[in-house]
């Protein structure tokens, strides 16, 4: 967390003609019961292969977050490595992130799907732990690269402190990869330097923005996160 930026995450808005820029929050469940989710997903990892040239440069990668209904599709390893050949992109540019929720309505379709992808070098990271019934051993019972700390864990740590989330935090850190999730002040950033956490996001380092301004920012202009 020394502010190189390291990769980039594909995040799903939608540019209402009234109500002007939403998040996910504000649609995804009625494109869910309409039955749009999934062609809008798709429409995001095809939009991120093409754009993919201008932003992974010097070893960055981009994160797409899958959902529980591709993953229970049995032809989504094979699509989705189609659309990476044809767009020419390599497996180290982009990362996967699946909820815990995901891993557990089809375990074994979940884990023949990332174990597919994985041996071809796209690595997936288990997403928002520690909000639900997390655990540990998801990491030897599915085929994950690491897992993202969810943002409560962060927000809750304090100096000095011992317990609490510092202990589950440094816990985490000796048994996987991690990345902390929703840094927001420079106090939380340093408890986790102290803590060995090397990876973060969070809106102390880049607020959601489009490509341009990316590209602008933190790929052309060579500027940190």
């Amino acid at each position: 967390i020394d502010g190189k930026v390291v990769g980039f995450e594909a995040l799903m808005r939608w540019n209402h003609p009234e109500r002007g820029l939403l998040a996910p929050g504000e649609f995804l469940e009625i494109a869910e019961e309409t039955g749009n989710l999934e062609a809008m997903d798709w429409q995001i990892y095809e939009q991120v292969c093409i754009d993919l040239e201008s932003l992974v440069v010097m070893g960055t990668y981009v994160t797409l977050n899958v959902s529980p209904v591709h993953l229970r599709d049995k032809a989504f390893a094979e699509r989705f490595l189609a659309l990476m050949d044809r767009h020419n992109v390599k497996p180290q540019s982009l990362r996967l992130e699946v909820t815990e929720g995901a891993l557990l309505e089809d375990p074994e379709q979940v884990a023949s799907c990332l174990s597919i992808l994985k041996q071809l070098g796209v690595h997936t990271m288990l997403d928002d732990f520690g909000t639900g019934y997390s655990s540990l051993s998801y990491l030897h019972r599915f085929p994950l690269s690491g897992l993202k700390i969810d943002r409560s864990f962060v927000n809750a740590l304090q100096e000095g402190e011992a317990g609490g989330s510092t202990a589950i935090v440094r816990a985490i850190r000796l048994m996987a990869d991690v990345i902390a999730e929703g840094i927001e002040t420079e106090e939380q950033r340093q408890q986790l330097r102290l803590l060995g956490l090397t990876l973060g996001q969070g809106y102390l380092f880049a607020r959601p923005t489009n490509l341009n301004d990316v590209c602008d920012k933190y790929v052309f202009g060579n500027s940190v996160a």
